[in-house]
């Protein structure tokens, strides 16, 4: 069953529109509903799931640290962080898929093969490896080398199920159908396909263990090289959403009728 399309969100995806440069006669259902909680619409009740999530990750943070054997002063001391920023990415992307795959089952449309030039960018791929690669290499050298085995594996572990969860992300925006039914929402399709990879944002990832530094839990001598590892890949991905937006412009501009100069209007009324 799909859900109505609301007025909030009809209102988001026309400012989506015309922020990208997009002019169109007619919103029309398909657009709507992939565009609008892009746009920022949200769903109804959502800030009420961010309620309940912080709740469940930090009481599950609290269990992990009194289970037998484990000592929390061991452990990374902002944990709770990790699970604060899953829950969020996971609030904002989760409607955005719900509404794409009823967008998807509305239109009806055969299989269209995926444009080419759409998938991870170079900058996506360095935030990455900077991320999960970086920061494995840090945890493992940290593990191998001091006795703070008991705080390097907690961190590895929540970079690994922070590394689980931009899987997820990137993979179903990555092996998504393309969503279409004329010209302008191919082409928005594939702007989308360029800049939803954002929704992982790996390098908020690095963020958290800068603040064990102030609390001086992290083995001497590593506190500079946490903060060049996480200053690295906040600028990387920086670098990646303005290079991913400007992509998706491009390609916003480039199917225009008369291309750069031109305007998508291929839509149709609804």
């Amino acid at each position: 069953m799909i859900a109505p399309v609301t007025d909030a969100e009809r209102a988001a995806a026309g400012r989506w529109l015309v922020k990208h440069g997009v002019e169109v006669p007619t919103l029309t259902e398909l657009l709507a509903l992939r565009l609008g909680f892009r746009g920022g619409a949200r769903p109804r009740g959502s800030w009420w799931w961010a309620v309940v999530a912080i709740v469940a990750v930090v009481t599950a943070d609290a269990g992990v640290r009194l289970l037998p054997g484990v000592r929390g002063a061991e452990l990374t001391e902002n944990a709770y962080m990790y699970y604060i920023v899953i829950a969020f990415q996971l609030m904002a992307w989760l409607p955005v898929r719900v509404r794409d795959r009823q967008a998807l089952a509305s239109a009806g449309t055969p299989a269209l093969e995926r444009p080419p030039g759409t998938g991870l960018g170079g900058w996506d791929i360095a935030t990455l490896l900077i991320t999960f690669a970086g920061g494995a290499a840090l945890g493992g050298t940290m593990f191998v080398t001091t006795p703070f085995r008991a705080y390097a594996a907690s961190w590895l572990g929540l970079l690994a199920i922070g590394g689980a969860v931009a899987a997820v992300i990137l993979t179903g925006t990555l092996r998504r159908p393309v969503i279409a039914e004329d010209e302008t929402s191919r082409a928005v399709d594939a702007a989308l396909r360029i800049q939803d990879p954002l929704f992982a944002l790996p390098a908020v990832y690095t963020l958290p263990v800068l603040f064990d530094a102030l609390d001086h839990v992290q083995p001497p001598g590593f506190t500079p090289w946490l903060i060049g590892y996480a200053a690295l890949a906040v600028a990387t991905q920086a670098v990646s959403a303005f290079v991913n937006l400007r992509r998706g412009r491009a390609v916003l501009a480039a199917a225009a009728p008369g291309g750069a100069a031109g305007r998508l209007s291929g839509s149709t009324p609804s």
